[in-house]
């Protein structure tokens, strides 16, 4: 859906493209020809329809690729890890007990961020860990966006993700049922999902502008000041309490987060 294909043109393209690098990994790709040149669960009306005329065996055939495509992406991002930044040289100096060292990576507005940060601001609640994000789902009163459909964060993706047949414990999947714990004991109700929205890593966080689960922030100003007023969750309850920060708080915080990116990405 975000790239604007569908699964029968991705299965084609890698069939034209790819055909050497994915069998070598995957195995004979199944036979595509006589295929529509778009067809899919989730693409435009008229490929709705093309695949809903394929038989059971066909799209069976198309989902393994899709599949694979998906498998080959993830490990590929895998492979991509945060480059060492300023706030990590910081880090390892001081653990070296190298502080004098360590002082001369943040300057003096950075570390008072940092203070903030570990401390009245409560970010580590959520950021936290090497990639600074607890892998875990908050409603932090993110405002709506009134021009997209209602999206309840948590409380539908939970239940989309059970039904997803490309899921841990799906007929695609590489993993022991054993290996699906988290799936099979998510929680699936209950108010703290509504609007709950998974916490992203803050490392290049200067460099992704604009901010939130749909771009409704623009800087890292305006997301510093929301999270210092915690204004109401447009749905659910908001986690978020009133950090009243003061502008001279605000601006070493942001310091301290464009601390976090690294020399090429920083802006």
């Amino acid at each position: 859906v975000e790239h604007g294909g569908d699964r029968t043109q991705y299965a084609q393209l890698v069939a034209s493209a790819y055909r050497s690098e994915y069998e070598t990994i995957f195995g004979p790709l199944p036979d595509l020809s006589e295929l529509p040149a778009h067809a899919g669960p989730n693409a435009a009306p008229e490929h709705r329809a093309a695949w809903d005329g394929l038989s059971d065996a066909r799209r069976d055939d198309i989902n393994r690729v899709f599949a694979n495509i998906g498998k080959a992406i993830a490990a590929f991002e895998r492979r991509i890890g945060p480059e060492v930044t300023r706030f990590d040289r910081y880090v390892d100096a001081l653990a070296e007990g190298n502080a004098p060292r360590a002082g001369g990576e943040l300057t003096d507005e950075e570390i008072a961020g940092l203070r903030l940060f570990i401390g009245k601001a409560s970010c580590t609640n959520c950021h936290n860990g090497p990639l600074l994000a607890d892998d875990h789902f908050h409603n932090t009163g993110v405002p709506a966006v009134a021009s997209l459909p209602e999206d309840l964060g948590r409380a539908a993706g939970a239940k989309a993700v059970l039904a997803d047949e490309f899921n841990c414990l799906g007929r695609y999947s590489d993993a022991r049922p054993e290996e699906c714990g988290e799936l099979q004991f998510m929680t699936t109700e209950g108010e703290e999902l509504v609007r709950a929205f998974k916490t992203p890593s803050l490392r290049n966080v200067a460099a992704r502008a604009p901010y939130m689960h749909a771009g409704q922030v623009a800087t890292l100003e305006d997301v510093v000041r929301h999270y210092s007023t915690a204004p109401d969750a447009p749905a659910g309850h908001s986690e978020l309490a009133k950090l009243n920060l003061t502008p001279s708080e605000q601006s070493q915080l942001v310091a301290f987060l464009r601390a976090l990116s690294t020399p090429a990405t920083d802006d």
